[in-house]
């Protein structure tokens, strides 16, 4: 098994029985809810699938996952996303063999917007087994399946992280960042046993078996950034956990304090912790 972020884009690669690709939050039709707005784009669907096509010509993928928000506009689909999302999937149908999408939050009825070929994955996300190697993926917004939290690697999106840096001058600059830690599989089951209602007594990795029947293990988890550079983003370092989107995140169950934080061109910032200082 190898993963690799290819720098200086907002994607992955996972090497094993079959070369992945993944990205997320493409957020196809943003522009025109910018237009209501009174800030007019031209249209970015092309632009996008060029980027993500150029990496497959590279990389030369079997697969392709999408890790949600596919369609930007919420909860209605306006009428670019119907003109440009099919053309969009069936143009990559054409380059690769396979492409899933898991439900993010702003998908209401995309599976109306894909051609056949592509598979669709529930928000509480979609577990791939590599070689033994176990990747779950979710786009973020909902409670995974539990024997999601059997992985090896947890991949998410949702977030859009960025990173705030003050420059000497005192100019805030921010980046779309890679976010990167280790998750304690204790409190991951506490918290899902919690939303479930049941309160662990003694382990609760022992409660989370006894109940649901899978063993939790300790996840690498890694935070996507948005594909779609035009979206705003999350600042990691000037928010409090709290404040981050997902249930994962927001109940404690990751220490995101602990995380690390690299920029797209591969640049090591350092730990969430320490960036706290800078933004």
């Amino acid at each position: 098994m190898r993963i690799r972020l290819l720098s200086p884009h907002p994607a992955l690669l996972l090497e094993a029985s079959q070369r992945i690709l993944m990205a997320s939050d493409l957020h196809i039709g943003l522009e025109h809810e910018l237009s209501k707005m009174g800030i007019n784009l031209p249209n970015q669907a092309e632009r996008i699938l060029g980027e993500l096509l150029s990496l497959v010509e590279e990389h030369k993928p079997n697969r392709v996952v999408l890790l949600g928000d596919i369609k930007h506009a919420v909860p209605i689909t306006s009428f670019q996303e119907r003109r440009e999302i099919p053309r969009f999937f069936s143009q990559l149908l054409e380059e690769v063999e396979a492409v899933d999408v898991v439900r993010g939050n702003h998908d209401a009825n995309l599976q109306q917007l894909l051609p056949e070929g592509v598979a669709i994955h529930p928000s509480r996300g979609l577990l791939l087994d590599e070689d033994g190697y176990r990747v779950a993926i979710i786009h973020g917004h909902a409670w995974p399946y539990p024997k999601l939290l059997t992985a090896d690697l947890l991949l998410m999106g949702h977030n859009h992280p960025t990173v705030l840096l003050r420059t000497p001058s005192g100019v805030r600059l921010s980046q779309r960042v890679w976010v990167k830690g280790r998750c304690e599989g204790s409190k991951l089951a506490e918290a899902y046993l919690n939303q479930m209602g049941v309160k662990a007594v003694g382990d609760p990795r022992e409660v989370f078996k006894e109940r649901l029947g899978f063993e939790v293990g300790d996840p690498e988890m890694i935070l996507f950034p948005a594909f779609n550079d035009l979206l705003g983003g999350l600042p990691i370092n000037a928010e409090s956990p709290k404040s981050l989107l997902g249930p994962l995140l927001r109940t404690g169950a990751v220490d995101i304090e602990d995380f690390e934080v690299y920029l797209l061109d591969g640049t090591y910032l350092g730990k969430v912790s320490f960036l706290r200082g800078l933004a």
